[in-house]
């Protein structure tokens, strides 16, 4: 499913290179659970940034689903990102004229679901994440772990083949 060979990131500040990853070489097949870890500054989120073809890396091959990320236009990218990938976002990055409904549902829409469908999808989650109550409510509207909670059903709301979360726990009860 992934597959990254000599991945590398580094930012330019007056000529030096501040590299934040160097030679990232893994495999991860459909179906496995990973977790990367490591303390900050390490290039966690960046790493599932170019996983979720956010950023680009300065070096290396990414493939995705056997197509090679790297050498794809913009285009071709986010039409990958928008079929195959959900992303949970350590800052949230709901959309603050949204509703909770329809910060839920925008993935939905980009993948052209049906009324019908986007309807029964969005409230599962709402019923699943018992945000039922919340969702007329604006972003600004709700408590930390709630904006988390929105984040992760927008992130499974289309199905995704792969979810990527960076620090998707951090806003919310142990329970």
């Amino acid at each position: 499913m992934i597959e990254l060979k000599n991945i590398e990131k580094y930012y330019a500040n007056k000529g030096v290179k501040n590299y934040v990853l160097r030679h990232v070489t893994t495999t991860i097949k459909q179906g496995e659970f990973v977790s990367i870890m490591g303390p900050s500054g390490a290039g966690k989120s960046t790493l599932l940034n170019i996983l979720g073809m956010l950023e680009e890396p300065t070096y290396g091959t990414y493939e995705f689903l056997g197509e090679d990320v790297t050498s794809l236009n913009e285009r071709k990218r986010i039409e990958l990102y928008r079929n195959h990938i959900g992303f949970v976002f350590q800052a949230y990055h709901l959309i603050d004229e949204m509703t909770v409904y329809e910060n839920i549902e925008a993935p939905l829409l980009y993948k052209k679901i049906g009324g019908s469908e986007r309807k029964s999808r969005i409230a599962d989650l709402l019923d699943r994440f018992n945000i039922v109550a919340k969702k007329d409510l604006f972003p600004n509207q709700l408590s930390g772990g709630q904006q988390q909670l929105v984040g992760i059903a927008r992130a499974l709301a289309a199905q995704p083949s792969i979810i990527l979360a960076d620090e998707p726990t951090g806003n919310l009860q142990s329970a």
